[in-house]
């Protein structure tokens, strides 16, 4: 009977999860502009205030079904650069993957995913923490 309890429970568990990561994925689809960002003070070993993070185009997302969408930055080839001052475009276009509580977005440039903690989601504002350094506030963008 125990086990069965504990069987349970693990599946009641596992259905919660699942659900909220998909209202999650719901709630994220459509277009977002950049509104704000905040840079969290941060000291280094000896008590000195770090510098903030140098700034980046900050142009909004566009969050399509099926894990693609359009990011905040145009991805270049950074091979290329070594060649001449041409480089080569991929343009906005990547994919993601959400999680519980997190953004991952797939940097073409660096081929890395870069992972971002959800503070705040919902119909009308998307607030982000980019690794307890920059915290970038979000709008939706409501076609009339």
């Amino acid at each position: 009977m125990k086990i069965l309890v504990q069987i349970f429970l693990v599946f009641l568990l596992i259905g919660c999860q699942s659900k909220e990561n998909k209202n999650y994925e719901s709630k994220i689809l459509g277009k977002w502009l950049f509104v704000e960002e905040y840079f969290i003070t941060r000291y280094d070993n000896e008590g000195f205030e770090e510098p903030p993070p140098p700034p980046r185009e900050n142009l909004g997302f566009n969050f399509y079904s099926k894990d693609s969408c359009e990011a905040n930055e145009n991805y270049v080839d950074l091979k290329s650069f070594h060649v001449d001052y041409f480089h080569t475009k991929f343009g906005r276009k990547t994919c993601y993957k959400m999680s519980i509580d997190s953004l991952k977005i797939y940097n073409r440039s660096l081929n890395k995913w870069e992972s971002a903690y959800i503070m705040n989601l919902d119909s009308n504002n998307l607030v982000l923490n980019y690794k307890n350094v920059i915290i970038k506030k979000y709008v939706r963008v409501i076609k009339d």
